[in-house]
């Protein structure tokens, strides 16, 4: 019985290693590739391990639908997005550690998130699932978890026999693009919000000052430090105003901007380090029709952010940082809400 069973998950693990459903071992080329989009955290390891680039791009879901090419276009060079819904400091310091390991990046644009510098340092949003540790390093023999797994095994015999299953894409250039499943729009926004009380919809975690300070130095600071050799740029994505508005009805707009000077200041000696404010163009923010909830906006606004990071546009050392919040102050005490538009 020992023997059979040895043999049986035997079996199970050369399958899994073989068909490589979510291609830690190398990417898909006797199949179409499949980015299930339930399972970003264990596909996007292998991705980072086995595909080529020079500008690697991590974020939360905002940044899911910036496609590869356009990053390549803005950027020079190939490209790869590897952000993640619901990404946190700690997973972004993983992601990145595993992108080293693998390669030396020219460029790693970081798309800045406050949500993700909330609790302590190592804390992850429950919303996100499990995160698989071990795929995110070179060992072989933790992978057992993978290997062994029912689920794998499931994907497995999908792609042998042909048949679909959970949704995914088969983009290699656009793994997590979801831009052409949503509608975008004001009405969109505004669909079951108070605006009297965003936060009710939304349900986002109080975040201190302190705290993003401790998430950034032990997350984000080491890794660019021991990358001299990288451009860094932390990018500030141009959330909807009314996610300032949400801030501002929790209490948390003060600690929020003070965490913005905070990076500036903390990276201003640093020769590889640029820090991108996209947070005051109001052109952008204050349109409403640009974005599907408060905080996601349409795949053109995830092109206009790589094009102006990589153009150079936007930097901000400590000054321009005062100067940008001064800016996003004055949009949020001249905000009104929307007036209701005539239906078509």
């Amino acid at each position: 019985m020992l023997g059979a069973t040895v043999a049986a998950l035997g079996v199970v693990a050369a399958i899994n290693a073989i068909v490589d459903p979510f291609q830690q071992y190398r990417l898909a080329s006797r199949h179409a590739p499949r980015f299930y989009a339930l399972h970003h955290r264990w596909i996007n390891p292998g991705i980072a391990k086995h595909a080529t680039y020079e500008t690697a791009l991590i974020g939360s879901s905002i940044m899911e639908s910036t496609r590869n090419d356009a990053i390549a276009a803005a950027c020079g060079g190939p490209a790869v997005n590897l952000s993640m819904p619901a990404i946190s400091a700690m997973e972004i310091r993983t992601m990145l550690e595993t992108v080293f390991d693998a390669r030396h990046p020219r460029r790693a644009i970081v798309a800045l998130d406050f949500n993700a510098f909330s609790g302590t340092p190592d804390e992850r949003q429950e919303s996100a699932g499990p995160l698989p540790a071990y795929l995110y390093d070179r060992a072989v023999l933790n992978d057992l978890p993978y290997l062994l797994s029912g689920t794998v095994l499931r994907k497995s015999f999908s792609i042998l026999s042909g048949r679909g299953g959970d949704s995914f894409t088969t983009d290699p250039d656009a793994p997590w693009y979801w831009a052409d499943s949503m509608r975008f729009g004001q009405a969109e926004v505004l669909r079951g919000l108070d605006l009297g009380n965003l936060n009710a919809h939304f349900q986002q975690p109080p975040r201190t000052l302190a705290g993003m300070r401790a998430s950034f130095e032990h997350n984000i600071l080491p890794i660019m430090r021991a990358h001299p050799e990288t451009r860094f740029d932390l990018v500030w994505p141009p959330y909807s105003i009314l996610v300032w508005v949400d801030f501002a009805q929790r209490a948390q707009l003060d600690a929020t901007l003070a965490f913005k000077r905070y990076v500036a200041s903390a990276v201003q000696g640093m020769q590889n380090v640029d820090v991108v404010d996209l947070q005051a163009h109001d052109e952008i923010t204050g349109n409403l029709d640009l974005y599907m909830d408060i905080y996601h906006f349409a795949p053109q606004v995830n092109r206009w952010m790589v094009e102006r990071a990589c153009s150079g546009l936007d930097r901000v050392d400590s000054t321009g940082a005062d100067a940008s919040e001064r800016r996003l102050r004055e949009q949020l005490r001249a905000w009104r809400p929307p007036a209701p538009r005539a239906s078509q």
